[in-house]
């Protein structure tokens, strides 16, 4: 979904930061061949392995079919590693255990090791959704040291890993959910990785019968209208700051293929945290994104919205 962010930068909006460049790169496949009803999320993160900065994504999915989760590791030297794990219900022992994947392919590096943990026995999973909200781990050990945890366990993911945790831990700079629905798109989630959960709730209405009369959309937050857009056949994309529950939030949207394609791709919406500084307040954080006293923090939320006929 680069050529959304693409677009911001050309239209003179404040652009993504280069974390979330990176992590809306790979959130769609190119082709939309995404399949629909299967529930995908992902937290990506920024660590050091093998002496490198490299990009880790955890992604979860799961459908009728099949439950997985997936860890990726990538960098700006080409080296990557990737381990996926199918969750049958069948295969109790597979919700534990280890497996060790090479770094490699890398153009200055040596192939590294890397080993990921998990513990999901006695993980607690909401209805359809693909992720645990708790009784878990996904660790990630490099070089002696653990350099991610997902999930509330981390103690029990450190003892089992046999080492102590890094100075310097993974970072969150990016979220991406999927969302399903006709007219209406509802998902909880948070702004900032270790944050509290957020009811999103994004509504498209209006058209007529011929499609003559005005497209509207809200994007609720919380049950509360944070976001109006009229006449969204001329306003498919834009960004706007929201202010709730004394957190500050910048919205960006892009609905085009809604609106102007056959339905294979869906729209993207981006959500920045903002930082305020001591001097600035909610009223002035349009002046305060351009003279500096505010500022968006590394970390996107992607809500990738599908269309269902």
């Amino acid at each position: 979904m680069q050529d959304h962010v693409a677009y911001m930068h050309r239209s003179g909006e404040q652009p993504s930061p280069s974390s979330c460049d990176l992590a809306a790169a790979d959130g769609v496949p190119a082709n939309g061949h995404h399949r629909p009803g299967k529930a995908v999320t992902a937290s990506v993160y920024r660590a050091k392995i093998a002496g490198h900065s490299r990009v880790v994504t955890v992604s979860w999915s799961r459908d009728l079919l099949s439950h997985a989760f997936a860890v990726a590791i990538s960098g700006a030297d080409g080296a990557a590693a990737e381990c996926k794990v199918e969750l049958r219900p069948w295969q109790f022992w597979r919700r534990a255990g280890s497996r060790r994947v090479e770094l490699g392919g890398g153009a200055s590096t040596a192939p590294a090791p890397v080993r990921v943990l998990w513990d999901l026995r006695r993980a607690r999973f909401g209805a359809g959704l693909p992720e645990p909200r708790g009784g878990y781990y996904v660790a990630v050990e490099a070089a002696g040291e653990v350099v991610l945890v997902q999930g509330d366990m981390r103690k029990d993911a450190l003892r089992r890993a046999a080492c102590a945790p890094a100075e310097s831990e993974a970072v969150p700079v990016a979220r991406r959910e999927h969302v399903f629905g006709r007219r209406r798109f509802a998902a909880k989630a948070r702004f900032h990785d270790q944050g509290a959960v957020h009811d999103i709730a994004i509504e498209c209405g209006g058209g007529g019968e011929g499609g003559d009369a005005d497209m509207e959309m809200t994007i609720g937050i919380d049950g509360e209208e944070a976001v109006q857009v009229k006449h969204l056949q001329w306003k498919f994309r834009g960004n706007q700051s929201v202010t709730f529950s004394r957190a500050k939030v910048e919205v960006y949207w892009d609905v085009h293929d809604w609106l102007f394609s056959a339905g294979t791709r869906p729209a993207l919406f981006i959500f920045r945290p903002i930082v305020l500084s001591s001097s600035s307040a909610p009223a002035g954080m349009a002046a305060g994104l351009l003279d500096g006293t505010v500022s968006t923090t590394g970390f996107c939320l992607y809500l990738y919205a599908w269309k269902l006929d």
